[in-house]
């Protein structure tokens, strides 16, 4: 469900006066704690309403190569040339949402906001 239908059903059962941009602060205020706590404290965070809890995983790798287009040797050939990129560092962190059972079980997370944050580490 997209963020206007939610604040939608919050302001039609909970808030009445309630506006959309302090609603949208207040969820945004919230996620950046949750990220900070999760990624710079390096704590499992729980969220309300039982809905489990948000914690950073360091997988290792199981690939020693990225696999990547090689744009400057694509344009001369005239096709595309890939080319392998060693992986430096032996782990790479995942977000993982443990979440109750009737839920199902955990969700990865993409990394897609906080990966400057975590990078930074």
């Amino acid at each position: 469900m997209p963020l206007k239908g939610i604040y939608k059903l919050v302001k039609l059962m909970l808030y009445k006066n309630i506006n959309y941009k302090m609603y949208y602060s207040i969820i945004s205020r919230f996620f950046e704690i949750l990220i900070r706590d999760v990624t710079d404290r390096d704590r499992r965070v729980y969220l309300p309403n039982q809905m489990g809890y948000i914690y950073l995983d360091e997988r290792p790798h199981k690939r020693a190569f990225h696999i990547r287009v090689n744009n400057s040797e694509t344009k001369e050939k005239g096709e595309t040339v890939y080319s392998k990129i060693p992986i430096l560092d032996d782990f790479y962190k995942k977000l993982i949402w443990v979440r109750p059972i009737k839920y199902r079980n955990c969700k990865i997370m993409p990394l897609r906001y906080s990966k400057d944050i975590i990078n930074k580490k």
